[in-house]
Formats: C-alpha cells, sequence, structure tokens
C-alpha cells in the first residue's frame, strides 16, 4: 500500500493506526504506515535549534516557569531513538550563547554535549560570533561532528573547500549525506545572511555570508551527484512572526519557492515553535528556543523505488513530564554548581522597584538605570559620553525591589553586548533618533531632553537640548554611548545611525566591556542603588 504524500489531520492518523492496531505501541503516522507496508522505511531526523547554552530548564516568554533545557530534550531524544533506529540528530544554531555556565566556558561544555549525545551536525547560528573568532574556532575544532553553513565564505572559499584540512574551517561543510537502512539523505545547512547588522567586524573576521539560493543550489547538485535519494534542508532562519514572509536574515520564502523538491525545511533563529505546516508545498517546522520544545521529522521511503511517499513533523513541549538526562547532568553537574553559586552572588540593594517599560522620549527606569551604570563606566576609563542609547529589549524587564544577585541581572541583559562610543552633530542624533521611533524598537537617548510629537508610526521629534535644556550647538559633536548590536544597525532597524558611526569623523570606538558587566560593577560599587532621576539619568556618573 503507497500512501499518497498529503497533510495529515489527527483524524487521519488514528483512523490509521487504529485500523492496524497500533495505537498503544506506534507513535507516529509515518511508523505506522512503516508498520503497515513492509516495504516501507521511516528515517527520524530529530533536531533542536537556539538552545543558547540551556542545560537546565527556563521561563518561556510567557513566562510559565520549568520549561525546555537540553537535559529534557536529551530524555526524550534518547526516548525516538529507541522507537526508531533509523533516525538522525541535528542543531540548527544558536548553541551556546545565552547562559553564565556556557560564558564561563565559552561554549565547550556545550559542544561536549552534543559531541556526547552524538549529534550528526549542527548548524551555524549568530550567537556563535558572540564572543568572538577564536571561541568560534575552538568550537569547531572540539566538535566531532561536521558544522553546516552552505553559504559561508571561509577567507573567500566556499564551505567544504577550505584548502588547509587541518585548520578549524575545515570542518564547515554545505551538507552531509548519510545512507540509512539503504536510503541516502542529504541535510544541507545553511546560516542566516544577516550577521553584517548585528556584529562587529572583527568578531567574524574572515567570514562571509552570502545569500543562501545560490549556495543551497551547488550544494543540493552536488548531493544528487553523490547519490541523495531526498534533499532536507536546515537554516538558522525562520518566518517572520507578523508577517510569515522573508526579511534580510530569513529567507525561508526564497529557499523553498526555489527548491520545492526538498522534502522538509527545519528552521531555527526566530524563536517559534511551528510543529507543521506547508510553505510553497515544502513541509516547514521550528522546534521553538532554549530547548522548550524538541523536533522529530518522519520521512518514509519505500525500499525498492527509494520514493519519499509522506513526510510529517512535529514537536514535543518539554515541561516536567519528562526527566533530566541523568548523563547530561552528570557531565555537566561541576559546572552547573558553580554558576549556580556565582548567580547567587549579592552584588548590592536596590530600595524601590524599577519599571522597564517605557515609551519614546521617555526612558524607562531601568533604562535610566543601564545609562548610568554605562555612563559611569565609561567615566571610569576616561571616556566621558553626553549620552546613551541602550535600552533594555523587554517591556516586561522590571526590576524588585530587595537585595540583587547577578542572576538578576541576567534575567534583564542576557545577550553580550560591547559598548560603542562616537560622536555625532545634533542633526545625526536628531535624525538616529527619529528613525529609532519610527521602528518601535524600545530605546530612548539618556542624558538629552528629547521632546516628542505625534504618535505610533507618526512619532517625530520636536526639540532635543541637554539634559538642563540647554540647546545644542550646531557645530558642536556630542559624545554618545550605544551598545554594538544596535551600532551595526540593532538587525536592520537602524541603518541611518549604522551610516552615521562608519563615518570616519564619527570616531567610533568599540569598548572591551560588557553592558552586563557595567551594571554588575554599578551595584556593587553603590551597595544601595536607587531610582535614577528622569532630570538627568547620567549626572550620577559625570
Amino acid at each position: 500500500m503507497l500512501l499518497q504524500d498529503k497533510v495529515w489531520s489527527r483524524r487521519d492518523f488514528l483512523k490509521l493506526v487504529g485500523q492496524a492496531g497500533l495505537l498503544s505501541t506506534v507513535p507516529t503516522l509515518a511508523s505506522a504506515a512503516a508498520a503497515l507496508n513492509p516495504n516501507a522505511v521511516c528515517i527520524s531526523i530529530l533536531h533542536t535549534t537556539d538552545l543558547h547554552g540551556h542545560i537546565l530548564p527556563t521561563f518561556d516568554y510567557d513566562g510559565n516557569p520549568d520549561r525546555g533545557g537540553l537535559a529534557r530534550c536529551a530524555t526524550q531524544i534518547r526516548r525516538w531513538r529507541g522507537e526508531n533506529p533509523n533516525s538522525i540528530l541535528i542543531d540548527v544554531g544558536d548553541v551556546y550563547q545565552g547562559t553564565d555556565i556556557s560564558l564561563r566556558n565559552k561554549g565547550a561544555l556545550m559542544i561536549d554535549l552534543l559531541n556526547h549525545l552524538e549529534y550528526d551536525a549542527w548548524v551555524v547560528g549568530n550567537h556563535e560570533f558572540d564572543w568572538g573568532m577564536e571561541c568560534f574556532e575552538h568550537a569547531l575544532q572540539q566538535s566531532n561532528m561536521p558544522v553546516l553553513a552552505a553559504n559561508m565564505l571561509l577567507e573567500q572559499k566556499p564551505a567544504g573547500e577550505f584548502p588547509d584540512a587541518n585548520h578549524p574551517f575545515a570542518k564547515i561543510q554545505p551538507f552531509i549525506l548519510k545512507e540509512i537502512a539503504g536510503i541516502k539523505l542529504a541535510i544541507v545547512g545553511v546560516t542566516t545572511p544577516g550577521m553584517a547588522f548585528w556584529l562587529w567586524p572583527e568578531f567574524t573576521r574572515g567570514l562571509d555570508f552570502r545569500h543562501p539560493v545560490e549556495p543551497v543550489r551547488r550544494a543540493i547538485a552536488r548531493a544528487k551527484n553523490g547519490g541523495a535519494d531526498a534533499i532536507v534542508l536546515t537554516g538558522h532562519m525562520g518566518l517572520k512572526t507578523r508577517t510569515g514572509g522573508d526579511d534580510f536574515a530569513n529567507t525561508v520564502m526564497a529557499l523553498t519557492s526555489e527548491f520545492p523538491e526538498i522534502a522538509v525545511f527545519i528552521a531555527g533563529h526566530t524563536h517559534q515553535d511551528v510543529p507543521s505546516r506547508l510553505t510553497n508545498a515544502v513541509l516547514f517546522t521550528q522546534a521553538d528556543h532554549f530547548g522548550i520544545h524538541v523536533g522529530r521529522v518522519d520521512l518514509l521511503f519505500d525500499r525498492n523505488s527509494k520514493k519519499l511517499l509522506r513526510r510529517e513533523a512535529m514537536c514535543e513541549l518539554m515541561d516536567n513530564r519528562f526527566g533530566f538526562d541523568h548523563t547530561i547532568i552528570s557531565r555537566a553537574k561541576s559546572q552547573l554548581t558553580e554558576s549556580a553559586t556565582d548567580l547567587s552572588e549579592p552584588i548590592g540593594q536596590l530600595s524601590e522597584a524599577l519599571r522597564g517599560r517605557s515609551r519614546p522620549g521617555r526612558p524607562s527606569d531601568v533604562e535610566r538605570l543601564i545609562g548610568a551604570a554605562i555612563a559611569e563606566m565609561l567615566l571610569e576609563r576616561s571616556v566621558p559620553v553626553n549620552g546613551v542609547m541602550h535600552g533594555t529589549f523587554d517591556d516586561k524587564a522590571d526590576l524588585v525591589a530587595g537585595p540583587k544577585t547577578v542572576n538578576d541581572i541576567w534575567n534583564i541583559l542576557p545577550y553580550e553586548n560591547y559598548i560603542v562610543t562616537a560622536r555625532l552633530s545634533p542633526e545625526q542624533i536628531k535624525a538616529a533618533m527619529e528613525e529609532v521611533f519610527a521602528s518601535h524598537e524600545k530605546r530612548n537617548l539618556l542624558g538629552f531632553e528629547v521632546k516628542t510629537g505625534g504618535r505610533g508610526d507618526h512619532y517625530r521629534i520636536v526639540s532635543i537640548a541637554l539634559a538642563n535644556r540647554e540647546p545644542l550647538d550646531r557645530n558642536k559633536k556630542y559624545a554618545i554611548a550605544f551598545n554594538s548590536f544596535d551600532a551595526r544597525s540593532g538587525g536592520h532597524h537602524f541603518m541611518k545611525l549604522r551610516a552615521f558611526l562608519e563615518r570616519p569623523d564619527a570616531n567610533c570606538i568599540l569598548h572591551p566591556v560588557q553592558t552586563r558587566d557595567a551594571l554588575i560593577g554599578y551595584f556593587q560599587r553603590h551597595k544601595i542603588v536607587h531610582r535614577i532621576a528622569a532630570v538627568n539619568p547620567l549626572a550620577i556618573a559625570a
């Protein structure tokens, strides 16, 4: 019985397995069909994405606790492997950045755990570069498995063609070709082409990231020449949350439109749970972030003709129904203990609650605190500034009153952001902030009095003055501090700001200090931290 490829409903599934009497023993539609047809073979592709260094559970974006973590994913991965030995395991990128435990070993522990679980490959994510090229190269060198990024140029050499076999870059390949139960399956990997709009150039030194359509075309041709019976495309990119389309960093629609013959697109980067959907007739799936979901794709082939008969995708929520994998916990135990101890270290006292929500021209309490910490840190380095633009990135980033620990700062600043200073004219400052407000990104300019008019998409700047209301001098440039992410355009949102900072007369400088460390140091120095005055948030650091 050859069942035609279709979108199967839960009712279809129950009807099929009910006919076979397999409801209690066969967990997926593809496996049920394989049991019904002795000439069928089912290959399962198990996948995680955007783990960001999370071994233990964390909160999801809705505030639900006790979700995810690699230790839980490993439990389900072992269970699925037991159900179907014909399995492949991949990760779709952003493996290690995002937790204190991963930062302390520069990602080495996460790569060790992927090695231990015998992942078949992992895809390069954008956050793999947050700690610089040395850390990325060490991760490549440590990895027992290939690393996929067909659209990367490595010192102008395409992935898979790096001449020095002993260099870590030689680990990066455009695809892997696996033969399982007589079926040759190619998994082509791509990374997001948006790196230049997030990362400082030296963080990706020697690398270039191309639009993936042509590199994927070449990879598919090579895979087919190698005898591939089916192509799976996996990429550190997803569908835009609001529109479901493409942007500068996510090219799923372009790829699925150009290559409708691929069996499935396994996605990442956009931190969404998408169990199964059709995109340009291609099966699309994405397993969320932080290990909150783990994904499985079942591909059913006819053993004789090697034709793909059917495909199914699903994602499993990793909540407290799943225990921790004992081996993962054992391998990470000592470092987990050290990290927990350091995160619980007291750093000071907050005298009153601080709100994170801001409006254009009206910085939040948390924004003011971050701005004061950055200004004070720069002053200690003999780099005084007139203003700071940083933001909190999360409107829910409130800080409650009481004792504060290192972990409290990680919760509001989970990403690595170095500090950048530059000198801008009043006209440039006004143009940059109008762009910020129009983008709806939550940033404000601290140290200045910014008056706005209008609302929604029509916010405009009425006037900008110094915090003491002194008018800006048109013939003078003012020193402003930014975070390194925003200085590179904040993900294509602040292109005018990026252009201003790239001009030689801006004297743009990257300082080797992170915002998180600046804020921790601020609490440690002041012991008791009060609400920062709205009149001049940087006055305390002046």
